[in-house]
């Protein structure tokens, strides 16, 4: 299991240990900088297998894990498009989250309110370092609700 500081939290802990080591919390973290949870912007793209079955109109949620924080819940991964059919590549976002920063592992989830779903990888654009992170899934959901945890290496 892994633990995390909550963000508002880790910011009010460098203030402090800056604090007491001498220090002020501006020479530790300046606003706006990668890594001191300021806002920053992000794209998840997914790829469905070009296989039989593989495409679902369920529904599909997606948290991100990061180096540093995380996604602020699981954002529903749905848009004006047909998404997640056979072969398909699809784009969400940007969603405005404070800085996670590389992401680590996804934990993806898909509704039972569709067909099976056979998903190939997803990928994290973080605007602010214009850095792709893939995240390999190659994994077949079944018809039920499920939620599974892929790392991204």
């Amino acid at each position: 299991m892994r633990f995390r500081i909550p963000v508002a939290f880790g910011g009010a802990l460098v203030v402090m240990m800056t604090a007491l080591l001498g220090g002020t919390a501006a020479s530790a973290a300046k606003a706006g900088d990668i890594g001191t949870n300021a806002v920053q912007q992000y794209t998840i793209f997914v790829h469905t297998a070009n296989i039989n079955g593989a495409g679902t109109d369920a529904t599909v949620k997606m948290k991100v894990y990061g180096t540093v924080a995380e996604s602020p819940g699981y954002v529903n991964l749905d848009n004006s498009a047909d998404n997640f059919e056979r072969n398909s590549n699809d784009y969400f976002g940007p969603f405005s989250w404070f800085d996670i920063g590389r992401p680590d592992f996804i934990g993806v989830y898909k509704g039972s309110n569709g067909s099976e779903w056979y998903p190939e990888h997803a990928q994290i654009y973080a605007h602010a370092t214009g850095t792709w992170y893939t995240c390999p899934m190659n994994a077949y959901y079944g018809d039920g609700e499920e939620t599974r945890w892929f790392d991204c290496p």
